[in-house]
């Protein structure tokens, strides 16, 4: 439980999704685990014996959220801490053990450890036995009390895998409509993208059955090399707008995972941008990613250029969602190779202004867009006299460049101040 004294951060741009530009010389005023007071400098008044951080040339930004994250793993423990180090103070946990993480939301709400406010899947459901925690749907029949198993464990929402047939899925979403629990997770490759979300799946995750738009004499240049390749899409040449039209409609969120997907494009290129974080990491955790996520040891010749042109391809098509207005998350998969906890989520949202999306609208994506998604933007996403108080303060403008991002200065997880030390990516508890 945060303390009671206030905390002022005093001359600070704030910059949420209230607007497009960052609202100057502004007083945030926290206290306990709530904003009390957000308002020009002048206009808010300090209490006596409040904390004041001094913010002037500095911006404030609400907390970020990663969307798709795994968190019970060998090492994940040690780990949590980064997402903090790194401004995100929400993840969406997408399939772990249920008592361990109840475990960790307590620790992290009572401040005995650092780490992210978390929304849980628990177990996934799934079409056939996988090395990670799950309940095994065998036949239709299976999936209601499946279903009905995860809403009395008192899960937050009901994750569904790839090895599910259309019978099983179907009944899945049944299932969840009946018991009003949203369905998110993977689109399994017996059902197409538009009957997902005509079904009432909440969120489609790494842009799966969602095809790339290609020429007609593309199709066969792009055709995968090898069989995860076929992850970064498949070749269309049909008109994709009905299908983002269909997922407005709907309200289908899409979480991209973009980041993801970096390491499938490149390979057998064996370098890439997370292997920069990896001393973050422990070797446990490390060596338990690289067995359940391998890679092939041999590919044809010139695999990755094909992976590399269909990369290309899926950056398209999140920019062409984003222009008809389809609704995007960031999410990382951390802690993949690539999307290390905490720092993948500022690549993904890079990706997701070499899209085209302007930084605002990147920003906005990973706070008010998951608060609304999660139902709780009267609470969460924009600093607001009210709201809880997860805040990110910055070095400098993520407006004109969204790598600033990065240059966390100080994080608020829940009323509790961090000083983040970017030379090791710790945090330390400021007194208040």
């Amino acid at each position: 439980m945060a303390e009671s004294r206030a905390i002022a951060f005093t001359h600070v741009s704030v910059i949420d999704a209230s607007g497009d530009l960052p609202r100057a010389d502004r007083t945030v005023l926290v206290r306990g685990n709530r904003i009390v007071a957000e308002g020009p400098y002048a206009a808010v008044e300090i209490p006596a014996g409040a904390l004041v951080v001094e913010a002037r040339g500095r911006y404030l930004i609400p907390g970020l959220w990663d969307m798709h994250v795994h968190t019970v793993l060998p090492g994940g423990a040690d780990v949590l801490a980064l997402y903090v180090a790194n401004g995100v103070t929400g993840v969406r946990d997408m399939a772990g053990d249920l008592d361990q993480l109840e475990l960790w939301r307590r620790e992290i709400a009572e401040g005995t450890r650092v780490g992210p406010r978390m929304v849980v899947s628990g177990p996934y459901l799934e079409g056939g036995d996988v090395p990670i925690a799950h309940i095994l749907v065998r036949t239709p029949e299976d999936a209601a009390p499946a279903v009905d198993s995860l809403v009395r464990l008192g899960v937050d929402f009901v994750k569904v895998h790839g090895q599910l047939d259309r019978q099983r899925y179907f009944a899945i979403a049944r299932a969840a409509r009946t018991r009003g629990i949203a369905f998110v997770g993977h689109v399994p490759r017996t059902v197409l993208a538009a009957e997902a979300s005509d079904s009432g799946q909440s969120s489609i995750e790494h842009l799966l059955t969602i095809p790339n738009r290609c020429a007609p004499d593309e199709a066969d240049a792009l055709a995968p090399r090898f069989p995860v390749q076929s992850a970064l899409g498949a070749c269309t040449h049909e008109d994709l707008a009905p299908l983002f039209a269909r997922f407005t409609r709907n309200d289908t969120w899409i979480v991209p995972t973009l980041v993801a997907a970096v390491e499938i494009s490149e390979w057998p290129n064996r370098e890439l941008p997370g292997d920069s974080f990896a001393h973050y990491l422990p070797d446990s955790l490390r060596a338990y990613v690289a067995e359940i996520f391998p890679m092939p040891p041999d590919v044809p010749l010139g695999a990755e250029v094909v992976g590399r042109s269909l990369f290309r391809k899926r950056v398209e098509t999140v920019a062409a969602m984003h222009r008809a207005g389809v609704r995007l998350m960031p999410g990382t998969d951390a802690p993949l190779r690539n999307s290390p906890p905490g720092f993948g989520l500022h690549e993904e949202l890079a990706w997701f202004v070499r899209a085209g999306v302007r930084p605002i609208d990147a920003i906005r994506a990973a706070t008010i867009e998951p608060a609304r998604f999660l139902g709780m933007a009267d609470s969460l996403g924009t600093l607001e006299g009210g709201k809880l108080a997860d805040l990110v303060l910055l070095g400098a403008d993520p407006l004109d460049d969204i790598g600033n991002l990065r240059r966390v200065v100080a994080v608020m997880a829940n009323g509790r101040l961090f000083d983040v030390r970017r030379d090791s990516a710790e945090v330390a508890l400021l007194p208040r």
